[in-house]
């Protein structure tokens, strides 16, 4: 630094030293009574048995992955709910149901209504579905903070879009309900 320059332009430049200063934490600060702690707690109690159920269904489907790949949990091919960005988008990456008799077997199932033969003005409706579940492959069934694995509470699946018919409502209805 030239000694020209005058000290007010140091002190603004963030040039000048300053005291440190301690950082004191308040005396009744206790982790243990933290949302964080509590969620880390929940967590720990969490069975594991649909995540590994999940992960050897992807193996089985997806292959082995490569000799080279140390982690040996890693199929060749996307299947289930890793890698987020990769694999074919169902809601929250749940299974795929092709047949819709099947779906008494889940919990709870999730279907899509690709409408928008109501709207005037408007289109675009109809690829609400397929946003929903585009986006949702992002989330995991995995809630840190309530301490939740929905894969662990419940089994869910995906039974795709009902057919709708483009521009005649009441039949479109019909197959809606």
């Amino acid at each position: 630094m030239s000694r020209n320059i005058p000290e007010r332009s140091h002190r603004r430049a963030g040039l000048v030293a300053r005291e440190a200063r301690e950082r004191f934490h308040h005396p009744d600060f206790d982790a243990r009574g933290t949302q964080g702690w509590k969620s880390i707690e929940a967590e720990g109690k969490l069975p594991e048995s649909g995540w590994r159920k999940e992960q050897q269904w992807a193996l089985d489907m997806g292959l082995p992955g490569s000799e080279s790949i140390v982690d040996k949990s890693i199929p060749t091919f996307a299947r289930g709910e890793l890698p987020h960005f990769a694999g074919i988008n169902t809601f929250l990456k749940a299974p795929y149901v092709e047949n819709v008799r099947d779906v008494g077997k889940y919990d709870a199932a999730v279907i899509g209504i690709p409408f928008d033969s109501g709207t005037t003005y408007r289109p675009g409706t109809r690829f609400g579905p397929q946003g929903i579940r585009r986006i949702s492959a992002l989330y995991t069934p995995y809630n840190y903070e309530l301490g939740v694995d929905l894969r662990e509470q419940m089994t869910l699946c995906d039974a795709g879009d009902v057919f709708t018919i483009p521009a005649n409502l009441e039949k479109s209805f019909d197959q809606i309900t």
